[in-house]
Parts: C-alpha cells; sequence; structure tokens
C-alpha cells in the first residue's frame, strides 16, 4: 500500500511539476518532505522518547541506530530480538522508501521509470533467494532493505498502470490478484506441512504482494453490502485513524505497565484469566497512547502542515 499510495501522489505531482512550465522539483522535493516529516516523523521520535524513557535495552544501547532510521540493518546482526523497540525496524525500512523515492520518480526520465520500478521490485525476491547465504554474516538477512523492496516496487508497478489508464475494476487486475493469492497459498500451506516448495519460496511474499493489489483496488472502489456498513462502522474508523500510533506504541504498553504497575509481573497474572486481563491493560495503555498521540500531535502537525503546503503552493 504504501509503493501505491506514495509513487501515486509523485506522478501526480510530476503531471502537475511539468505543466506548470517552470523548474518544479526542487521546490515539491521540500512540500513532500515536509508532508511525510510531520505527519510520520514528529510521532515517531515521541514513541523513541518513551522507548528511552522506559529504559528499553536496545534503545539505550544503539538509539543512533532508531534516530537515523536504521534501525532495521542494526537488528539484521543482532543475536537477539530487542524487547520493545523491534517493531521499529519496518518503519526505518519505509523511511528509507520515502527518502529515495522522489528520486526515482521525478529525476528519471518518463521512459526509465517502468523499467526502473521493475528492477526495484525484482531486487526483493532475488535478495530472499540468498538468504541462507547471508546467514553466515547476517542473523536477519530478511529485514534488512533490499530483502523487502518487492513490497514496494509491487504497489509502485500497480500505481504506474493506474497512471497510464488502468481502471481499478479491471478484470485482468482482479485475475492477476487472485493468481497471486493463490500461488502465495499453496507455497505457504506446502511449506506448513512439510511439503517441497522447489526451491521458489522466495517469490512467496512477492505473490501476496501482487494478490493484495486485487485488495487495494477493492477497498479503493468501495465494498457493498454488510461488509461496506461494517468498514464504515464510526468505530472501525476511529481504529484506523489511530492506526499508526497504535502501531508505533503497542511493543511499548508493556513496558510503560512495568513501570506504573510492576505488581503485573509478580507471577500471578501469568495463567488463565489473570493473563487476559494483563493483555487487556497493555492493549488499554496502548490506546491511550496512541489516543493521545493523535490528540496533541499529529492532529495539530496535520493542520499546521496543510497552512505550510497551502502557503508553499501559492
Amino acid at each position: 500500500m504504501t509503493g501505491y499510495l506514495i509513487t501515486g501522489s509523485l506522478l501526480r505531482e510530476r503531471d502537475r511539476g511539468e505543466a506548470s512550465g517552470v523548474a518544479w522539483r526542487g521546490k515539491m522535493m521540500w512540500v513532500y518532505q515536509v508532508r511525510r516529516g510531520l505527519r510520520i516523523l514528529a510521532p515517531y521520535y515521541v514513541a523513541l522518547l518513551v522507548a528511552w524513557l522506559v529504559r528499553a535495552p536496545d534503545m539505550l544501547a544503539a538509539w543512533p541506530w532508531y534516530v537515523a532510521h536504521l534501525s532495521n540493518i542494526h537488528m539484521a546482526f543482532l543475536e537477539a530480538w530487542p524487547a520493545g523497540t523491534n517493531h521499529f525496524w519496518s518503519l526505518s525500512m519505509q523511511q528509507q522508501f520515502y527518502l529515495i523515492w522522489p528520486l526515482v520518480i521525478w529525476w528519471l526520465p518518463r521512459c526509465m521509470i517502468l523499467p526502473a520500478v521493475c528492477i526495484f521490485a525484482a531486487l526483493g525476491p532475488i535478495a530472499r533467494h540468498f538468504n541462507d547465504h547471508m546467514l553466515a554474516w547476517c542473523v536477519r538477512p530478511e529485514v534488512l532493505t533490499i530483502s523487502c523492496l518487492d513490497y514496494f516496487g509491487v504497489g509502485a508497478l500497480m500505481a504506474i498502470a493506474r497512471w497510464r489508464g488502468l481502471p481499478l475494476e479491471s478484470t485482468a487486475l482482479r485475475w492477476v490478484s487472485m493468481l497471486g493469492f493463490a500461488g502465495y497459498l499453496a507455497f505457504f500451506i506446502s511449506h506448513a506441512l512439510g511439503g517441497p516448495v522447489v526451491g521458489l519460496r522466495f517469490l512467496q511474499q512477492t505473490l501476496l504482494a501482487i494478490a493484495l493489489c486485487g485488495f487495494i483496488a477493492s477497498g479503493s472502489i468501495g465494498f457493498r453490502g454488510a461488509l461496506g456498513k461494517f468498514l464504515e462502522w464510526p468505530h472501525l474508523l476511529r481504529i484506523g485513524q489511530l492506526s499508526y500510533g497504535i502501531y508505533l506504541f503497542h511493543n511499548l504498553a508493556p513496558m510503560v505497565a512495568g513501570k506504573i504497575m510492576p505488581f503485573l509481573w509478580n507471577g500471578w497474572f501469568e495463567n488463565g484469566v489473570p493473563a487476559l486481563l494483563k493483555v487487556a491493560i497493555f492493549a488499554l495503555i496502548t490506546w491511550a497512547m496512541a489516543l493521545a498521540s493523535w490528540r496533541w500531535i499529529e492532529s495539530p502537525l496535520q493542520s499546521m502542515r496543510a497552512r505550510m503546503l497551502g502557503s508553499q503552493i501559492k
């Protein structure tokens, strides 16, 4: 979804910039970074501060990696998966994508965009094909950016197809997505049952990304009937609105709970109903932090972003 949304936005801005007849790339790069930064980076750095305050071990030992959006590279070489901060690897990878992608979409000649994106998308499964060889010097090669490029690249290819006129209702798009999902299920089930995958399991996640293109298209068009009404349920929309904050803080909630309610670790809350109560407390803390992030950081910064972008465009 990130590859699809960002690429589509960049392509539309390129069309507008080139139609204006004036130099636009430098100006739009500033607008792009403001748009991304105010929405994504400010809550991210607040989450890093929370991780530091609750003394997350890896944040204390390796905070520069997190601040510089390189934590996925750092975690690829760690023996132990870091408690409380391990989910930041995907955010670092996304930020790396945000930084390089305007250079691909805005600075390459139009005729080179599609070949470049195809190469970009192909690098992901190619890198995963060599994961076993990379284990000799890297503990988790799957979290390195190069191993995940198809997650972004497949979405970008869909955005380019839309840019060139492919309708979201396209029958071909639906068939490709269904075939991708069928292939993903075949690999997943065969591996789960201990069956052969003929050396092609490195394509499994690529096929899932292709399958999700159909889901994105369906979501963009809108669902009808009971499913559509469910997806428009205000409480569900509220969860979607807070989803970024939920992701940022969900791993930190147990550490926050440990600081304010240390009795949760006295052994009584390990099984049965007390264990469910502990999980509920973690969920409530996650929701509270996500709500606070939205109300006092994300929402005000979005308003500021709108004002800044309006004045910049003028």
